[in-house]
């Protein structure tokens, strides 16, 4: 099949327009750095002939854009949010450093997996720094689309040919993802990938549910053939899902290789099975350091371990770094390392700039040798860091306090260097030893989450530099919680929170929390994982020691939040403990009302996890705590929950009791929210008696209450027995049974959608 010119064209104009923007981003930066008179006029004189070449590119392309356009259905148009296939959208560019070397095996398996394999995905798994995100990039840059990359190291033409995909098994479009951004959840990736694959044509906005939102994607990708890599996947697993996870390293414990395995997100659990199981027309390549528990076994599913560079490509790469050598000498240096990608990287940036015999690979020989049960990017890392000066240590490591990518402006918060140009000397000393990566298309600053945790690990004063950052952040106003339409829109202000847990500031975190988006988590957006990153960070000691809060109060109460949140997500089993330790720190302290909440809350979940008697017992100590305190609304929520319990087990007359027990007080207090919910528990019961016409008024009356407090999961519930209440109506009255039946699957649907919207996983299996 001939190549079509007319996207040929196009993608020649994009390499023109890349390599342009590079060269006058090059050139603006040694313009700002010059002193010398005639260089900055020809500087000048450059960046005005690059403008130049830059706005004809731009012209013809935008001539070759709308004629496409002009073709392509009015639907499938967004104007200026993204772009759309069959152009690429990289919604988080990688940094590639220059003179990436190679690889030339492992881009011929991936092109060979996208032009032949029929699995239609690949796990590219491998520890931290073996370059997973790097490979992935040049190939799907180079190989995949066919561009240039500016710096990349030689690549002979007759070996390189086999790792190019032709032209007519190119996928329609390609969306590259990044896991490791701030905010870059699950979520956000849905949305982003719902509306380039529909090409514009599916708003994610106008579908409430995440669930029918991954059916929807899952259907797209079905018919389109497009290539979504999601980079650095590991960050969705439990392993590594806290606020801290940029911190660290390579290693992962035992348990990680267990249930910390498992996707964090339940939607994004059902997404990997669906793609892994279901025959696509697209690919779906993910870079992890652990292969997702989700993926185990699955036939759709191809995993590739990413191995240590070949001795080949490491004397390519340390020649293109400049290093000076024979193959015998370098090989000699470099396999110590076990070629190591990272540790070759930082060995060949000390030997560019050693001091006595810079560039010379004899230069290597007065490093000392590595240790025995040292590992081996931990010694190189050990070298690299001890190389530096004392101001550019402090400036790494200060640079590793931030989460993800960071620009200048950000890093001058920081600055050890009173003078801007000596903070500017600094970064592209780090850039040339191999210690920092620079996007030169949005100006940022990162560090491979190794170094970030190496370099973070040896920050002197972690809470000095984290309060700064925790009043840097301050001074950015909160989000008005009103205007608040997304989780983005938290952005700024859990970053706050981040840091100041990490300064030791865990009441004021507890209190950000409070004011800011424990509600809107909670309650509006059912972001329980969320809710559970960030109480952890309360936790430093671990989940099986108290938060460091001051009061007891507060301890008692974040630990019931984080059970709870546990418990939502449908992760009944790890919220036991905290739910326990929250009635032993109510016991020493004496604190009867936190004791009398915390059983009720555990009751709740030993009554999902069977343990029926313990339920009843814990239920009815609470209710004598309750007296004892005179809390008559706690009193009322032990009746009620011992009347639902009551319920399932059958014994319908003393339940009723309960019920009107729980009732009377509730009615008393004005409480209506504990009113619709214990309506709700009575509809349920005289259902299960048989009373079904009784049932159905009573849940109406559940549904009318949790309508007009707009509480979601009451809510929820209530359409949830209308829907149970209508279906055992129609079995009974047979003539109206169409009828009853229409009207309960409007219920139905609309329980489970919205259950499903705020990943209400608790309530989903009974509606």
């Amino acid at each position: 099949m001939s190549e079509d010119p007319t996207r040929k064209r196009r993608l020649d104009l994009e390499a023109h327009i890349r390599e342009a923007l590079d060269l006058i981003n090059e050139y603006e930066e040694k313009l700002l750095l010059s002193d010398d008179p005639k260089e900055k006029r020809d500087f000048e004189r450059q960046i005005a002939d690059l403008r130049r070449q830059l706005e004809k590119y731009q012209a013809e392309l935008n001539e070759l854009e709308a004629s496409a356009a002009q073709a392509r259905p009015p639907a499938a148009i967004v104007e200026g949010v993204m772009p759309l296939p069959p152009q690429p959208y990289f919604a988080h560019p990688f940094p590639l450093l220059k003179y990436f070397t190679g690889r030339l095996k492992e881009r011929q398996m991936l092109t060979e997996w996208l032009t032949e394999d029929d699995r239609p995905v690949l796990a590219l798994v491998a520890i931290g720094g073996m370059g997973k995100s790097a490979l992935t990039w040049a190939w799907l840059q180079r190989d995949v689309l066919g561009f240039p990359l500016p710096g990349l190291g030689p690549d002979p033409t007759e070996v390189a040919e086999v790792c190019r995909v032709p032209e007519a098994a190119r996928p329609e479009g390609v969306l590259w993802w990044s896991f490791y951004e701030r905010e870059a959840y699950f979520a956000a990736f849905l949305d982003e990938a719902l509306t380039y694959a529909s090409g514009g044509s599916v708003d994610p906005v106008a579908i409430p549910s995440t669930y029918e939102k991954v059916k929807t994607l899952i259907a797209l990708l079905q018919e389109r053939r497009l290539l979504l890599v999601m980079n650095g996947f590991e960050r969705e697993l439990r392993a590594y899902a806290g606020l801290s996870a940029a911190y660290q390293g390579g290693a992962e414990t035992d348990e990680a290789q267990g249930d910390f395995r498992t996707c964090t997100d339940p939607h994004a659990s059902g997404f990997l099975r669906s793609v892994a199981t279901i025959p696509m027309q697209s690919r779906i390549l993910l870079t992890s350091r652990l292969l997702p528990r989700e993926l185990d076994d699955l036939a759709g599913c191809r995993q590739e371990e990413l191995t240590a560079l070949a001795p080949e490509d490491a004397v390519a790469f340390f020649h293109a770094q400049g290093v000076r050598g024979t193959r015998a000498e370098i090989q000699d240096v470099c396999a110590p390392y076990g070629y190591h990608p990272l540790a070759l990287r930082l060995l060949a940036g000390m030997i560019v700039n050693d001091l006595a015999r810079p560039g010379d690979v004899a230069a290597a020989a007065k490093y000392s040798p590595i240790p025995e049960l040292v590992p081996r990017v931990h010694h190189i890392l050990d070298m690299a860091y001890d190389a530096l000066t004392p101001p550019l240590r402090e400036l790494l490591s200060r640079l590793a306090a931030f989460r993800s990518a960071v620009k200048l402006e950000e890093l001058r918060v920081l600055s050890p260097f009173s003078d801007e140009e000596e903070l500017k000397g600094s970064l592209r000393e780090l850039l040339e030893r191999g210690l920092l990566f620079f996007d030169q298309d949005v100006k940022h600053y990162d560090l491979d989450p190794i170094v970030r945790q190496y370099s973070y690990d040896r920050l002197a004063d972690k809470v000095a530099i984290h309060t700064r950052l925790m009043n840097y952040f301050d001074a950015i106003p909160a989000p008005d919680e009103d205007r608040v339409r997304s989780l983005d829109d938290l952005a700024t202000i859990i970053e706050r929170y981040h840091h100041t847990a990490l300064a030791g500031r865990y009441d004021e975190a507890l209190e950000l929390y409070r004011d800011h988006f424990s509600d809107l988590l909670y309650f509006r957006f059912g972001a329980y994982q969320i809710c559970i990153e960030l109480l952890r960070a309360l936790f430093p000691d671990g989940e099986d020691k108290p938060p460091k809060l001051t009061s007891e109060s507060a301890q008692a109460w974040t630990m019931n939040a984080l059970a709870n949140s546990y418990r939502l997500s449908g992760q009944p089993r790890r919220a036991v403990p905290l739910f326990e330790q929250q009635i032993v720190i109510g016991e020493k302290g004496g604190l009867k009302r936190s004791i009398s909440i915390g059983l009720v809350n555990l009751a709740t979940l030993q009554v999902i996890l069977g343990g029926l008697s313990a339920a009843e017992e814990n239920l009815r100590r609470n209710i004598e705590l309750s007296r004892d305190v005179n809390d008559e609304f706690l009193e009322a929520i032990g009746h009620q929950e011992l009347g639902l319990l009551l319920t399932y087990r059958g014994i319908f007359e003393e339940a009723a009791h309960e019920f009107e027990a729980a009732i009377s007080t509730i009615i008393k207090l004005d409480h209506k929210q504990g009113l619709g919910l214990t309506l709700a528990y009575r509809a349920l019961h005289t259902l299960l008696m048989g009373e079904v016409e009784t049932a159905l008024e009573i849940a109406r009356q559940a549904h009318e209450i949790a309508t007009s407090l707009q509480n979601e999961r009451d809510f929820i519930r209530a359409e949830w027995l209308l829907g149970a209440a209508l279906v055992a109506l129609a079995s009974e009255e047979r003539e109206q049974q169409h009828e009853h039946l229409a009207e309960a699957e409007g219920h139905l649907t609309e329980a489970l959608t919205r259950c499903r919207s705020i990943n209400l996983v608790h309530s989903e299996p009974d509606i």
